[in-house]
């Protein structure tokens, strides 16, 4: 799937922005193949801020007092994923808060790996969280927090999630 291509995992956590509460970009993280962080920002999202989803988002008015703007981080984020193979949980939503084509970009989404759910025997399943595939398949709870999703933290269970189904690939 990668081959000699270098890996990237990426996981952002969204706000509610403007009074549709249109997801906007709040904070993003990104790893390498071993699980070290290449980038850890809060995100000044365009627009108001009118819905922290704090519960899952676990941004607070605090984080974005000093964020970064959205138009410096997206630059920064896109300079960092270019020419790698990107990694994550359900990506389009991700590529989205970027405003950025996913198509333009060689992707694994753990989200739509079906020989990784059937490793977790959830091939009956119409759709798997990333919570439910860590439990399963690297036996450990992510999303618990009662101060919301961390962005590192799903990201580098992405990660593991992409190495194990390529030592499946490889048998």
């Amino acid at each position: 799937m990668a081959g000699s291509m270098e890996v990237v995992a990426m996981d952002c956590e969204m706000v509610g922005v403007g009074s549709r509460r249109e997801s906007g970009l709040a904070r993003c993280s990104l790893v390498d193949f071993h699980g070290f962080v290449l980038y850890d920002k809060f995100i000044r999202p365009e627009g108001e801020i009118t819905d922290y989803r704090t519960l899952v988002s676990g941004i607070t008015p605090q984080h974005m007092e000093k964020a970064t703007p959205f138009t410096v981080a997206r630059l920064e984020i896109l300079q960092l994923l270019k020419g790698k193979l990107v990694v994550g949980h359900d990506l389009k939503h991700d590529f989205d808060a970027l405003k950025e084509n996913m198509g333009s970009y060689t992707v694994y989404d753990t989200a739509t790996d079906r020989l990784l759910w059937r490793q977790a025997n959830l091939h009956h399943c119409r759709r798997v969280s990333l919570r439910v595939l860590s439990e399963r398949l690297l036996g450990r709870s992510i999303q618990n927090s009662l101060s919301g999703h961390s962005s590192v933290e799903d990201a580098k269970a992405t990660m593991e999630l992409y190495r194990i189904s390529q030592k499946i690939r490889s048998r």
